[in-house]
């Protein structure tokens, strides 16, 4: 059944280089279109359930309360170039493309709870008030074909006055749309944790681990206390001034950054085939080496070392199939953390982390056999 989706304006975010089309729909399209999008939404914080605010929503549902505009990414084929249907104002075809929008391709950027309510409100009702409640209208924020780190920056932004929700948060609401800008990079397969399904192979990487790496990799530390409200505003503010800067004028959000280091990343894992299935499934491995190389990344001094020095480790990795990274050695100072002195977890990303900076300091010139040493002298 097609969507009656209907665009009533689209206005340009210079910025970010990206379009977002204002648009209305009654309940009822609004709740066909989004059918599964809680689970598009797995891995981020559960549905609110028993709170007394989110009933009180849903009794001023009910009660005919016009809702805030609920903010959505899709993936669709648009009938022209977006840009051309900004400077025509073709709000028909817009319209008409909409209709053709699938559930799967749908991602709820901003009200996923009040999602769940105009869901739950339409299950507690029948008969007369049921189609009533359904015929209601809503405001849907449309962002077509808009890439991840555009719709990351600008999330972050807009909540970094009020911050509703943590910046863990926020990353993993964008998570499904990660998995979207990643899909096409050769030999990864993302998977989530309720595909009930394990690491077999090379360039296998579930989602929440990505999204994890995502988080190490935009704020350059491995290990995150959170609970520490002072330090969650500095990250936040690190974090888009990191997305903002990777947002290039053609509005290419992700043609170096997160992308650029996930492409690297399944590249080494296929070089070390089964040799590195542990290594690069460990999330404390990863979110160790995505949170070096983000760091340094965007110092001013070291940041021309490395990507040379990386891709330098992935051509030695390619031609020795493992022993490159010295994973024995790796093997052999983890199992040297004492689980009674330090969290073994925290420990091991700070090795990891400091290991990757030791090799990208040494313009990838000193072994990471004696990177391993060295950073396991520090913990």
């Amino acid at each position: 059944m097609p969507i009656d989706l209907r665009a009533i304006s689209i206005d340009r975010d210079d910025r970010i280089a990206s379009y977002c089309v204002t648009a209305v729909c009654r309940y009822s399209q609004f709740l066909s279109m989004t059918e599964g999008a809680e689970e598009n939404l797995g891995i981020q914080r559960t549905i609110i359930k028993g709170n007394k605010a989110y009933a009180t929503l849903r009794r001023d549902l009910r009660l005919g309360c016009v809702l805030p505009p609920l903010v959505i990414a899709v993936n669709l084929d648009l009938s022209d170039d977006i840009a051309n249907l900004h400077e025509n104002n073709d709000l028909d075809r817009l319209s008409s493309d909409f209709s053709k929008i699938s559930s799967e391709a749908v991602y709820i950027i901003d009200g996923l709870q009040r999602t769940n309510a105009i869901r739950q409100t339409a299950a507690e009702l029948d008969g007369v008030d049921r189609e009533r409640f359904l015929s209601r209208w809503v405001r849907v924020e449309v962002w077509p074909n808009i890439p991840f780190g555009a719709i990351a920056y600008r999330m972050l932004l807009l909540n970094a006055g009020q911050r509703p929700m943590s910046v863990k948060h926020q990353v993993e609401v964008l998570s499904s749309k990660l998995q979207g800008d990643l899909a096409d990079i050769p030999n990864l397969e993302i998977f989530r944790i309720s595909d009930a399904r394990r690491r077999i192979k090379p360039g296998q990487f579930a989602l929440a681990k990505l999204a994890q790496a995502f988080q190490a990799w935009l704020q350059g530390q491995p290990n995150l206390d959170l609970r520490n409200t002072v330090m969650e505003e500095l990250l936040a503010e690190s974090a888009i001034e990191v997305l903002g800067q990777t947002i290039n004028q053609a509005g290419n959000a992700h043609g170096d950054g997160f992308r650029r280091f996930v492409d690297w990343l399944v590249r080494l894992d296929v070089a070390l085939q089964q040799d590195g299935l542990a290594f690069l499934g460990n999330e404390t491995v990863l979110q160790g080496v995505a949170a070096a190389i983000g760091s340094l990344e965007r110092s001013e001094s070291l940041g021309p070392r490395v990507w040379p020095a990386i891709n330098r480790l992935l051509a030695n990795a390619e031609a020795n199939q493992g022993d490159a990274l010295a994973l024995n050695v790796y093997e052999h100072v983890r199992r040297g953390i004492d689980p009674s002195k330090d969290n073994v977890g925290v420990a091991t990303r700070e090795m990891v982390f400091n290991a990757f900076k030791e090799f990208i300091r040494g313009a990838g010139e000193t072994s990471m056999a004696e990177c391993w040493t060295l950073a396991a002298g520090r913990n």
